[in-house]
């Protein structure tokens, strides 16, 4: 079987997400990636046949306007070199997500879709009724638009979601319930080998990790930091990622809090999760699987996660983590204090964030996939 990824952005979770799952694919079929040609090519294994077909575009994350940059509205003509898909002939294409710039450049291009077995997978199923500046910033949410009006544009044969949620919301908006497969998002193990420092023990490190937008309650989080401290002193809370900080930089108080706020390299990524002592998610909106959590189970982290989407089922409710209301700093503040001083229920929640990472291993995910590519070749050549 020869697999062909498509990857049309060098930057984010995206590429770390393709790169994982070809090179568990490759030890079980021919594998191959078209992708811009300045994305991180030494994520990817030696067996996986990497074609750099397209000019990168930069999707910025603090000022998101920047996205129509010229530069960028000048690199989507190299996204017509998608028609190269008609010479590696694979058995089967998959979009390991639909952007904007792909989705449209392959409806230009129908006769790839009509010729080939095309499988893609969608990270949110969020839909326009869901859409708020409340919960996305103006600007946030005007590029969600785009991307979900987009994406329609593709029809593949089989859409893979990382939940059930996700996958009745899809059935909801109409989507046949046989095209839709569930395959859990796998775990980032591979961060754990950039870890190469001492961490203290002592140390009573929480972090909060990812891209800061308004969803992720982070203010929540800084809310609740006084009232830690007065039961912790000693706590220091680690806010990690680019975004949208400097709304809320006033609030932070320096002797409580270590602020990373900007792209973080994986060296920095493993060490910070190392440090933490628990991982925290104070989402006020959230939908499907979370890469953070996949990050926190390969480093054995139990986790505080609000009661919104699918969180508190992935954390097996309760077993992993503890879950509390969205929006609500006291009760957030009352979750962390209590992972901090039980040492007995922490370590337990570790070894289960452990198991957790290990049933997620990208070996058993491939295998996953596998069964679906194959399922949708067949389906295909007896359609035909």
């Amino acid at each position: 079987m020869r697999v062909l990824y498509i990857l049309p952005i060098s930057s984010g979770a995206i590429p770390q997400y393709t790169a994982e799952l070809a090179n568990a694919i490759s030890k079980y079929a021919e594998t191959i990636v078209l992708k811009p040609d300045d994305s991180n090519d030494n994520l990817f294994s030696e067996n996986v046949k990497l074609i750099k077909a397209f000019q990168p575009i930069h999707l910025p994350k603090k000022h998101q306007i920047k996205a129509l940059s010229l530069t960028n509205v000048k690199n989507l003509f190299s996204f017509r070199n998608i028609k190269i898909v008609t010479e590696i002939n694979p058995d089967v294409i998959h979009f390991t997500n639909l952007y904007p710039h792909i989705s449209f450049v392959t409806f230009l291009n129908k006769s790839i879709i009509k010729k080939f077995p095309t499988i893609c997978t969608l990270h949110s199923t969020l839909t326009l009724r869901e859409l708020s500046p409340a919960k996305f910033g103006f600007v946030g949410s005007l590029l969600q638009f785009i991307s979900i009006f987009t994406r329609r544009l593709v029809k593949p044969d089989k859409i893979i979601v990382h939940t059930e949620e996700n996958r009745k919301i899809l059935i909801e908006m109409g989507i046949p319930s046989e095209k839709v497969a569930v395959i859990p998002h796998g775990s980032y193990t591979f961060f754990r080998s950039y870890a190469h420092i001492e961490v203290s023990k002592h140390e009573n490190a929480v972090l909060f990790f990812g891209y800061i937008i308004r969803n992720k309650g982070v203010e929540y989080l800084i809310k609740a930091a006084p009232i830690v401290s007065k039961e912790v002193p000693d706590i220091k809370i680690i806010i990690a990622g680019e975004g949208d900080l400097p709304s809320y930089r006033e609030l932070v108080d320096k002797s409580i809090f270590d602020v990373y706020n900007e792209f973080l390299p994986n060296e920095k990524v493993a060490e910070l999760f190392q440090r933490a002592k628990i991982v925290v998610l104070p989402y006020i909106y959230h939908q499907g699987h979370s890469g953070v959590l996949n990050i926190a189970f390969a480093f054995g982290k139990p986790v505080v996660v609000t009661d919104v989407g699918d969180l508190p089922n992935l954390v097996d409710n309760g077993k992993i983590g503890l879950i509390v209301p969205p929006k609500d700093p006291e009760a957030l503040a009352e979750a962390i204090v209590k992972l901090l001083k039980d040492d007995e229920l922490r370590e337990r929640m570790s070894k289960n964030s452990y198991k957790k990472a290990q049933e997620l291993s990208w070996d058993n995910i491939a295998k996953m996939h596998l069964k679906v590519y194959e399922e949708t070749i067949e389906k295909r050549r007896y359609n035909f």
